[in-house]
């Protein structure tokens, strides 16, 4: 999976390195999203027929992906009898079985220690020579509702299983109810559980900072990181796969994949690839751009059957309509945060056609990047404004007044700068930010 506020790139090397794992590889590997898909990618993968990947907002590891199913379950009813229960639970070795209703709601559980208890009782009183009673009679003859345990401790599907383990910590119970919000019985959890790697395993893709990635991304097991910006990657505590290129888009690096393993990808796949490295490259108009992209780029054009230069325009034509879009969605929908030091920063890019109708919105675009300020403790946020067609760009930037002051691009209004010839935030916007604090 890729970083939130997705662009193309992220979503699809996703796609295309599940695959690629998968069906080359062998490995088994499937496409998530950390974020919502915007209308340049949105164009892509119809233009494709792909289905986006589905949306995964937080990776740390929940009860749902170690319960056991209730599919997987044995179940009682409280008209159940003893024998029936007793035969279930020593046969199975089980040290407790559900109890639901007719709706699947959980009544509560019977455990093999109650019955335990029951069936001593009777013994002693059996070989005590004392006589059974009615009631006795009819626990064995009858049903075993009236041993049920109905105040058992239950969690939910979607709890953490940190918060989970705290929680039984405190108990001498061997396992655990699992129910949904309705009270039906959605599995069964046991401290056995608990022992295998619960971790989810992610592969990073076009991204290697924590602080872009989805959240939990900390309890996750990182097993690959396909990259192509600067490095700012957390530690690992075993060696990983870690690929970063100086390439135009993480896709390139796909792509190479790809041709290193003597595999041609299917025609989907190879214009998914090709428009991620388009749109990264600003149709290879990009100082990113690179020899190795262009020479893909062919390929894998050849292999979709569609015009580089054509496609490209398409794309982001579709990436530059405003319908729908509000100063909100403009900024958040290519946003990263960056750590320079002690200071926090974020920079959007919004591709367009034309400057007018964004600046229409200038008001609104720097009231939201105030926003950001605030919520995330930055010492500036900015939105770079790029004109495809022009291949230029404008800067709007608010926050500390000793960057803005430190500045060198030209003005041209207030938190305005204009930045001729500049395409790429990852060359040549981030490293200049990164040298301008480091002179502060």
């Amino acid at each position: 999976m890729g970083h939130k506020n997705p662009d193309t790139d992220s979503i699809c090397a996703a796609i295309a390195y599940a695959r690629l794992k998968t069906e080359v590889f062998h490995e088994e590997a499937a496409p998530r999203r950390a974020g919502n898909v915007n209308p340049q990618t949105q164009f892509v993968l119809s233009r494709f027929q792909t289905e986006a990947p589905p949306l995964v907002t937080d990776v740390r590891s929940r009860i749902e992906d170690i319960m056991i199913p209730q599919d997987d379950l044995i179940t009682l009813r409280e008209h159940d009898t003893l024998k029936n229960a007793c035969d279930l639970l020593t046969s199975n070795r089980f040290s407790f079985l559900p109890v639901v209703d007719s709706d699947g709601v959980c009544m509560g559980k019977l455990t093999a220690l109650r019955l335990v208890s029951v069936l001593s009782n009777l013994v002693n009183r059996c070989r005590d020579e004392e006589p059974i009673g009615e009631s006795e009679r009819n626990l064995l003859a009858g049903t075993i509702g009236t041993l049920v345990d109905r105040e058992q401790t239950t969690f939910g599907p979607e709890e953490l299983v940190r918060d989970v383990l705290r929680a039984i910590g405190r108990s001498n119970e061997g396992g655990f109810i699992i129910v949904d919000t309705a009270g039906r019985l959605a599995g069964v959890i046991t401290r056995v559980n608990f022992l295998a790697e619960n971790r989810l395993r992610v592969v990073m893709v076009d991204h290697n900072e924590v602080g872009q990635a989805v959240d939990g991304i900390e309890e996750a097991d990182v097993q690959e990181i396909i990259d192509h910006h600067r490095l700012a990657a957390r530690t690992t505590s075993l060696p990983i796969t870690f690929i970063n290129r100086v390439v135009g888009s993480t896709c390139t690096i796909i792509a190479d994949l790809y041709r290193t393993a003597d595999a041609v990808p299917p025609a989907r796949d190879a214009g998914l690839m090709l428009s991620a490295m388009l749109s990264d490259t600003v149709i290879l108009r990009s100082p990113t751009t690179t020899s190795l992209d262009r020479e893909l780029a062919a390929w894998l054009a050849e292999l979709a059957g569609v015009d580089i230069e054509k496609h490209g325009q398409e794309m982001f034509t579709a990436g530059s309509s405003l319908e729908g879009m509000d100063a909100k969605k403009i900024v958040e929908r290519d946003r990263k945060v960056f750590i320079e030091g002690e200071r926090r920063f974020s920079l959007s890019q919004f591709e367009t056609i034309g400057f007018s109708h964004i600046l229409a919105l200038k008001g609104e675009l720097a009231e939201e990047l105030d926003t950001i300020i605030s919520k995330e403790a930055c010492s500036f946020a900015g939105l770079m404004i790029t004109d495809v067609s022009r291949e230029t760009s404008l800067l709007l930037c608010r926050g500390e007044s000793r960057v803005l002051a430190a500045i060198s691009y030209p003005r041209s209004e207030e938190n305005l700068f204009e930045m001729k010839g500049i395409l790429s935030r990852k060359k040549q916007v981030l490293p200049y930010f990164v040298d301008l604090l480091k002179a502060l």
